[in-house]
C-alpha cells in the first residue's frame, strides 16, 4: 500500500499532485480506488479565465475579487498575475492591483507603479482561492465541475447574467472615484438603472458590480448588501450557477459577505443524484509567513512550510471540539455547519507562536510589512479566526430560506453538509482531488463520501461543504446561501467614547507580551467573535437583506495649509439625507479618526464635529497635530442620532442583535472599511504655496538633514523621502556631489506647493544617493522671482 501511494504522489499531470497515506486512506477507505489511481490519468481540461476581468468587492472588512467564471480570489500557482484580492482582512490595497489589476484600481485609489509604496495587504490574505462545485450523475456518467481555487474544468463557460430583465435591473447608484483618487469622476460601478449593459466576448466580460451607496446618501435599495457582485456561468448538462454576493459597511455587519448560489437545470435531462458545494483554502498564517519570511512568504505560494500551522475545525465532524481556550463548548455549534480555522504553535519554532506575535528580532529583512518596525512587540500579526457557514439550504429545517425565497427551490436529500479536507504541504504539493490522479467518477465519489474527522494537529489544509443530493428535473433550481468572514478578540475591547470595537490593529498593537497561556485565551475570544458575526449574518439574510442602514459616507478632501498642517474639507449633504428606515434626515455630527500607521488602522479619534456648523456648505478640520514631512491616513463617519425603535421587513428592534441594538441606542457611526470611506494611500502635510516662497526670500531647509535610515527621528517613517521647504512654487533644485558631479533635478511646478521631495533617486532613475555631503542650487522659475538662485548643503548617512 505504501509503494502505491509513493507512485501516487509523483503522479503529475500539468502541475505535482499529491496525495497522502493518510488522508487518501482516510477518503477512499477501498484499495480498488487506489488501484485505479494509479492506472488512470483521467483529469479534466482547464478552462481559460481572464484575471483583468474580474472585479474587487471593497465594501466590508472583507475584500476579495470576483469573476464569472466563478472564481473568486484564485490560487497564485495557477494565476498568471496577482490581480486576484484572496480574502483581504482587514481590506487593503496592494501596489500590484494598480500595475496589473482591473480598472477598479488602476484609476481608484493612488500608486500605479509596482513597488512605489510598500505592499499593504500581503499580510492581510487569508485565502488560496474558492471555488464552486457541480457533481452530476447522469446514466452513469459521473462528472465534477469546479472553478477553483486553481483554474476552472473546461466546461466552464462565462455567461453575462441577463440584468435588464432581472430584479437588479433598477437597482444601484452610478458611483466615481472622488477627488481624492487617481482620476477623479471615472466609474467605479458598472451597473445602475440607466446604465448600458456589456456587450463583450463573454471570456472578457466583468461580474455586474452594483453600487447601494454613494457620498451624503443612505442606501437607496433595503434588500440588498450596500455592495452586490453578480457572476454567472453554465456548467456540465447545462446547469447553470448565478452567484450574488453581498457586502456592507455598517460596521455590525462588516467581518464578512453573504454569497447566494443559485443552481438552474436548463437542459433537457433529469439530473438526479446531483450534489452542489464549494471549495475553500482559508489561510490565516500568511501574516506569519509574509513577516517572518519576507516578500510574500507563504502568500498563496505555500513556500515557507514553517508556517503552515492553522488549526482546523468542522462543527459536524465527529471528534469536533471547540478551541479550549475559548469556554464554548460542542453544544455551542449545535446545527452551526461552520468550517472555522485560527493560527496555532508551528513545530518549526523555538518559540510558541499561536497568533504569530511580533518580535523585531524574528522579522525578515525583507519582511513586506509598511512600518512594521513600529509595531509594538507582542503585537499579534495573526489574530483572526476565519469561517464560512450556510445560512439557509431548503425550505424547511435548520437552515431553512427566508420568505422571498420559500417554494422556488427544490430540497435536498440531507440537509446536512458533507465536509473534506485535504493538506497542503507546499505549493505544487496540495491533496487536491480535482487535479492530476483522479478521475471524474473517482472525484464524485470522493465528494459524497462522509464527513472526515477533523486534524488532531496544526498543519495546512483545503475543505469543501457539499450539498444534496438533488434531484433536478429541467427547470428547476437549487439554492444554498452562505456567508464567509472572520472574528478576532478586537470585538469585545470597546471605545468608550464610541461604544464601538476598537479596529483589529488597534486593538492588537495593545495586547503587549503576554504568557503563552494568556496570549491563547487572548485570542481565543475570536472563537466567541465567528458565532456573532454569524448570528449578524443570519439575521441579515432572515430578514431579506434588510438591516438598519449605516449613516452616509463623507466625501472628505485632504489639503494643507499655510502653518503645514493638514486640514480635511467636506460637504454638508449628508445632514440632508432621509434615513429610509425612519423617513427623516437623521445625522447630528461626525467623527475624524487618524492613522498614522496605515490606512487600514490604528484608528485614533482625534476630532468631532457637530452638524449645523458649517459654512457655505462645507466643513473645514485642521488636524493641529499632524507633522509635515509624515504620512496620515484619515477617515470622516458620519453620526446618526440615537434611535430605541426599528422596523423593517419581518423584524423589529427587539429582534435585532443585541450589538446592533446597543448601536442603535447609542447612535450609529459610518463606517470605515469601505475605500471610498477612507484614505487608501496616507497624505502628508506640506507648505502651501507663499508669497515669500515664491520670491525666494524665505530661508530653504532641507528636512531632515542629517538623513538617517536607521534612526528613527532623521527620516520619515522609514521611507527615503528628502524635503526642500520654502521654494517657489515652480522652480529648479539641482543636486551635486562635492566633486560637482550632477547627482539629481527635481522640477518642481505645484502651484499649492512650497516644498519639493526627493526620494533619493539619481536623475537616470537606476540607483540611489549614497551617505556623502551634497549641495543643493534652487533655481526660481516662478515669474516673482525668475531666474533667482540660492544654494546650501545637506548631509546622508545611510
Amino acid at each position: 500500500m505504501t509503494d502505491i501511494l509513493q507512485l501516487i504522489r509523483k503522479h503529475k499531470i500539468g502541475e505535482e499532485f499529491t496525495m497522502s497515506s493518510r488522508s487518501l486512506c482516510n477518503r477512499c477507505g477501498f484499495g480498488f480506488l487506489l488501484i485505479a489511481l494509479l492506472f488512470t490519468s483521467a483529469q479534466q481540461s482547464e478552462a481559460q479565465v481572464v484575471y483583468a476581468a474580474s472585479r474587487h468587492m471593497t465594501r466590508s472588512q472583507v475584500w476579495l475579487s470576483f469573476t464569472n467564471s466563478g472564481t473568486s480570489s484564485m490560487h497564485y500557482n495557477k494565476t498568471p498575475s496577482r490581480v486576484m484580492m484572496r480574502m483581504c482582512y482587514p481590506g487593503a490595497m496592494y501596489s500590484l492591483y494598480a500595475l496589473l489589476g482591473t480598472e477598479e484600481f488602476v484609476e481608484y485609489w493612488g500608486d500605479k507603479t509596482f513597488k512605489s509604496s510598500p505592499q499593504k495587504a500581503e499580510p492581510a490574505m487569508h485565502s488560496s482561492g474558492e471555488g464552486v462545485l457541480v457533481l452530476t450523475n447522469v446514466g452513469g456518467e459521473k462528472f465534477v465541475s469546479v472553478t477553483g481555487p486553481r483554474l476552472p474544468t473546461e466546461d466552464i463557460q462565462p455567461m453575462l447574467y441577463d440584468i435588464e430583465n432581472q430584479p437588479e435591473a433598477s437597482w444601484g447608484v452610478r458611483t466615481v472615484v472622488p477627488a481624492r483618487g487617481v482620476s477623479p469622476g471615472r466609474e467605479t460601478s458598472n451597473w445602475y438603472a440607466g446604465a448600458i449593459p456589456q456587450d463583450v466576448d463573454l471570456s472578457k466580460a466583468r461580474p455586474y458590480e452594483i453600487h447601494n451607496f454613494d457620498y451624503g446618501i443612505y442606501p437607496p435599495v433595503q434588500n440588498a448588501g450596500e455592495e452586490v457582485h453578480i457572476t454567472q456561468w453554465r456548467t456540465q448538462h447545462d446547469v447553470i450557477v448565478t452567484r450574488k454576493a453581498h457586502a456592507w459597511s455598517n460596521q455590525d455587519f462588516d467581518d464578512f459577505f453573504i454569497i447566494e448560489l443559485e443552481f438552474e437545470n436548463r437542459g433537457s435531462l433529469q439530473l438526479d443524484d446531483t450534489y452542489f458545494g464549494v471549495m475553500n483554502t482559508f489561510y490565516v498564517n500568511n501574516a506569519e509567513s509574509a513577516y517572518r519570511f519576507g516578500h510574500e512568504g507563504g502568500l498563496i505560494t505555500y513556500k515557507r512550510t514553517g508556517a503552515l500551522d492553522d488549526w482546523y475545525r468542522y462543527s459536524e465532524a465527529s471528534n469536533f471540539t471547540p478551541n479550549p481556550y475559548s469556554g464554548l463548548t460542542a453544544a455551542d455549534f449545535t446545527d452551526k455547519y461552520i468550517n472555522y480555522q485560527w493560527d496555532g504553535n508551528s513545530t518549526a519554532r523555538f518559540e510558541e507562536d499561536t497568533g504569530s506575535p511580533y518580535s523585531p528580532d524574528l522579522e525578515h529583512s525583507r519582511g513586506a510589512f509598511p512600518g512594521s518596525k513600529n509595531r509594538p512587540a507582542g503585537t499579534p500579526i495573526a489574530p483572526a479566526f476565519q469561517f464560512m457557514a450556510p445560512l439557509a439550504l431548503s425550505n424547511s429545517g435548520t437552515h431553512p430560506f427566508n420568505a422571498a425565497d420559500q417554494g422556488k427551490y427544490v430540497d435536498p436529500g440531507s440537509t446536512v453538509p458533507l465536509s473534506h479536507w485535504y493538506q497542503a504541504y507546499a505549493r505544487n504539493n496540495i491533496d487536491d482531488p480535482t487535479r492530476g490522479a483522479l478521475s471524474p467518477a473517482d472525484q464524485y465519489d470522493f465528494f459524497v463520501g462522509p464527513t472526515m474527522d477533523n486534524p488532531t494537529s496544526e498543519q495546512q489544509q483545503w475543505h469543501d461543504q457539499i450539498y444534496g443530493p438533488y434531484n433536478l428535473a429541467p427547470g428547476q433550481k437549487a439554492k444554498v446561501v452562505l456567508v464567509y468572514g472572520f472574528g478576532s478578540a478586537a470585538e469585545f475591547e470597546i471605545n468608550p467614547t464610541t461604544g464601538y470595537a476598537k479596529d483589529i490593529t488597534d486593538w492588537s498593537f495593545g495586547v503587549g507580551e503576554l504568557s503563552v497561556d494568556a496570549r491563547k485565551t487572548l485570542l481565543a475570544k475570536g472563537e466567541v467573535a465567528i458565532l456573532r458575526h454569524l448570528e449578524h449574518a443570519q439575521f441579515a439574510y432572515d430578514n431579506e437583506f434588510m438591516i438598519p442602514d449605516s449613516p452616509p459616507d463623507v466625501d472628505f478632501f485632504q489639503t494643507s495649509n499655510a502653518n503645514a498642517r493638514i486640514l480635511l474639507e467636506w460637504p454638508d449633504d449628508a445632514e440632508s439625507a432621509i434615513n429610509p428606515d425612519y423617513g427623516t434626515a437623521d445625522v447630528t455630527g461626525y467623527r475624524v479618526y487618524r492613522s498614522v500607521w496605515q490606512e487600514v488602522g490604528p484608528w485614533e479619534l482625534v476630532g468631532e464635529v457637530a452638524a449645523g456648523t458649517s459654512s457655505s456648505g462645507m466643513y473645514e478640520w485642521e488636524d493641529t497635530n499632524s507633522l509635515a514631512g509624515f504620512g496620515f491616513a484619515y477617515n470622516v463617519r458620519s453620526v446618526a442620532s440615537p434611535k430605541t425603535t426599528w422596523s423593517q421587513g419581518s423584524k423589529s428592534f427587539s429582534d435585532l442583535p443585541e450589538t446592533v441594538q446597543t448601536h442603535l441606542k447609542s447612535g450609529l457611526e459610518g463606517g470605515w472599511a469601505a475605500a471610498e470611506q477612507r484614505m487608501i494611500v496616507k497624505g502628508s502635510p506640506l507648505l502651501a504655496a507663499n508669497a515669500e516662497s515664491n520670491a525666494l526670500t524665505r530661508e530653504i531647509l532641507v528636512v531632515p538633514n542629517p538623513f538617517n535610515l536607521n534612526e528613527t527621528d532623521l527620516n520619515y517613517q522609514g521611507t527615503n523621502k528628502v524635503r526642500f521647504v520654502g521654494v517657489p512654487s515652480k522652480s529648479k533644485i539641482s543636486i551635486f556631489t562635492v566633486s560637482g558631479d550632477l547627482v539629481a533635478v527635481i522640477n518642481h511646478d505645484d502651484p499649492s506647493a512650497g516644498e519639493a521631495r526627493w526620494m533619493l533617486k539619481d536623475r537616470f532613475l537606476t540607483g540611489e544617493a549614497t551617505s556623502a555631503v551634497y549641495f543643493y542650487v534652487v533655481e526660481s522659475l516662478a515669474p516673482e522671482s525668475r531666474g533667482k538662485k540660492v544654494s546650501g548643503s545637506f548631509v546622508i548617512n545611510r
